[in-house]
């Protein structure tokens, strides 16, 4: 049965960043006039990335030179999700070793969390890892033996590929986790997308709104639509980045809806 989106009563969105609002460094055109008008009917909004490297401050600025007014409250990063699993879950004031880069340890300072230096070898609660591209041995060896000891394993994403501007890809932040679940023997708990972790802390980023008052707007069928079906979430697919129609067509998850870009959900929305 189709979804009636204006009588649906919609009081949030996730928004996947990259295929939906910008593809690599260029804006989809629609996007920062969409985002507007998101605010102007006072529907709640964040730009969910599954990238760990950087902060919100960094990626918001970012958006913000590309002339997409955003603030960085309005962004969620996996980092944020997996301090905020950690945060939920262990003892008050966890120690943690980060396996990661910036925006991870940006976010688990922001999150009050105690956070041991690499090369140290005191006991941790948590690891915490994400994509590190100074990633080494030694940092496996720290990982592996803190996670045998007791501590817990958690990972922003397991995606295994990092795709980068020209169609290339660079191994992503599944291959660091997947080295470290080869030596410690442990599967970890990942709170990227597809994961319901990302989607829980966004709604409780959106102030605790149920899952059937957000819909997650996003490119992919595999991460963005089967995540959020999965998290009780609407779901809008736009064929603006990886998703053709006849991927769609063959796919056996399939959206509530398909829109061309972001600005079309305007209209879905019943707002033109």
């Amino acid at each position: 049965m189709s979804v009636d989106w204006p009588r649906l009563g919609l009081r949030g969105l996730l928004i996947d960043l990259d295929g939906v609002v910008v593809t690599g460094r260029e804006p989809i055109p629609g996007s920062a006039d969409f985002l507007a008008a998101a605010r102007r009917h006072g529907l709640r909004f964040l730009l969910v990335t599954n990238n760990s490297t950087t902060s919100p401050a960094v990626v918001a600025e970012r958006l913000t030179s590309l002339g997409i007014d955003v603030q960085p409250d309005e962004i969620l990063t996996s980092a944020q999700a997996a301090v905020g699993y950690v945060c939920a879950n262990g003892p008050a004031s966890p120690r943690v070793r980060i396996i990661g880069e910036g925006g991870l340890r940006e976010a688990a300072a922001a999150a009050g969390l105690e956070v041991v230096d690499n090369g140290s070898l005191e006991t941790v609660d948590w690891v915490i890892t994400g994509l590190d591209r100074d990633f080494s041995y030694q940092k496996l060896t720290l990982a592996t033996r803190a996670i045998r000891a007791g501590a817990r394993f958690v990972a922003t994403n397991a995606d295994a590929l990092l795709p980068i501007e020209g169609g290339q890809v660079l191994p992503g932040a599944g291959s660091i986790v997947a080295a470290i679940q080869t030596a410690t023997g442990i599967q970890p708990i990942v709170t990227g997308k597809p994961e319901p972790g990302l989607f829980q802390h966004g709604l409780a980023r959106l102030g605790g709104l149920p899952p059937a008052a957000v819909a997650m707007v996003g490119d992919r069928l595999d991460t963005d639509v089967a995540g959020g079906r999965r998290a009780g979430l609407h779901t809008i697919l736009v064929l603006s980045g990886v998703t053709t129609p006849a991927i769609l067509a063959s796919a056996t998850v399939q959206p509530d809806a398909t829109v061309p870009t972001l600005a079309a959900v305007a209209t879905l929305l019943g707002w033109t």
